[in-house]
C-alpha cells in the first residue's frame, strides 16, 4: 500500500501553497497544492471562513483546514462537497498535462 502523501512535507521554498515544491516531489503534493491554492481563493472570493464552508460543505472544519494547510490529501467525494458548496471547481483539471512525463523523460 503507498504511504500517504503530506503535500506540505515536499515544500523546497516559499510559504505554503504558493511556494516551490521540490523537484522531486510526488503528483500527489502537485495536486495538494493545487488544491489548496483554488480552495483558498474561493473562499477569499466567496467571503468565507473555516468553519462556515465546512458546514456548507458537510465537511468537518478540520478537514478543511487540513486541506488548506496542505496536511492532508481530501477524498474525491471532499472535494465534490466543497465544489457544490463554492459552486467553483477546485480540481486542477490541467494538472495530468503539466505532469505527464515527454517522451525524452
Amino acid at each position: 500500500m503507498a504511504r500517504e502523501v503530506i503535500p506540505r512535507d515536499h515544500l523546497a521554498q516559499g510559504e505554503w501553497p504558493s511556494g516551490d515544491l521540490t523537484d522531486d516531489a510526488p503528483p500527489g503534493a502537485h495536486l495538494g497544492q493545487a488544491l489548496a491554492k483554488n480552495l483558498k481563493a474561493a473562499m477569499t472570493q466567496r467571503h468565507l471562513g473555516v468553519r462556515e464552508l465546512a458546514r456548507l460543505a458537510q465537511a468537518s472544519h478540520p478537514t478543511v483546514k487540513a486541506v488548506l494547510d496542505g496536511t492532508r490529501l481530501p477524498a474525491s467525494h471532499t472535494v465534490l462537497l466543497l465544489e457544490l458548496a463554492l459552486d467553483l471547481p477546485l480540481y486542477p483539471a490541467d494538472l495530468f498535462e503539466q505532469l505527464r512525463p515527454t517522451p525524452d523523460d
